[in-house]
């Protein structure tokens, strides 16, 4: 009688032990499916902010190529259809969106070291050391800059939508033999200001 209880007492203790390994075993793949599940949706938030990121620099790009296009018409003395003339200069103080450059660039005409309505020549000689490009000072793209060119200032184009301000532009002169060359530098924003993109392209004028 008595090896009969405690063989019974035994068993309920085997069976005691396999609930409590079954217990362990069910938290720990709890604790692991958990951990996939917070894996999973971290990746899916950093994918969508990549993608965020990545649209709202491509909203940048284009702002850029648009400024640069800009630039070009205003160079030409074209208005923002790349086909009409402009008017003849006014002789009227510069204001925004003129729809026409007050004065119209001929051949460097106009440019200076301070690079006045965003037109720039580097001083010769160059001081020693060399300042940095123009393009590359901040201060140069803010909103009260003088030294760059809102975007449809001289060419009378409608502002882009969705940016978080409107691109800008700054035209710097070189001449390469008999021939007028135009470096654009052009700045675009995202929807998001701290979103920026910078293009850059060379015009080259007809000789002198």
């Amino acid at each position: 009688m008595k090896t009969t209880l405690r063989s019974c007492e035994r068993l309920v203790t085997t069976a005691q032990l396999q609930k409590g390994v079954s217990l362990i075993i069910v938290l720990m793949f709890l604790v692991i499916l958990s951990g996939l599940a917070i894996t999973a949706i971290q990746g899916s938030s950093f994918a969508a902010r990549i993608a965020a990121n990545e649209a709202d620099r491509t909203i940048a790009f284009q702002a850029a190529e648009a400024a640069l296009r800009d630039a070009e018409y205003d160079i030409q003395g074209l208005r923002a259809d790349g086909v009409t003339l402009c008017a003849d200069p006014s002789p009227t103080a510069h204001t925004s969106k003129v729809n026409c450059r007050v004065q119209r660039i001929y051949f460097g005409d106009g440019f200076d070291t301070a690079c006045t309505l965003g037109r720039c020549v580097r001083a010769v000689p160059a001081p020693t050391p060399l300042p940095d490009p123009v393009w590359e000072v901040a201060a140069n793209w803010s909103t009260t800059s003088t030294t760059s060119v809102i975007y449809g200032e001289n060419t009378g184009a409608v502002d882009l939508p969705v940016v978080s301000r409107q691109p800008r532009y700054m035209l710097e002169y070189f001449k390469q033999g008999d021939s007028p060359v135009y470096r654009v530098t052009a700045v675009g924003f995202g929807a998001n200001d701290s979103t920026q993109v910078v293009l850059q392209s060379a015009i080259k004028g007809k000789p002198l």
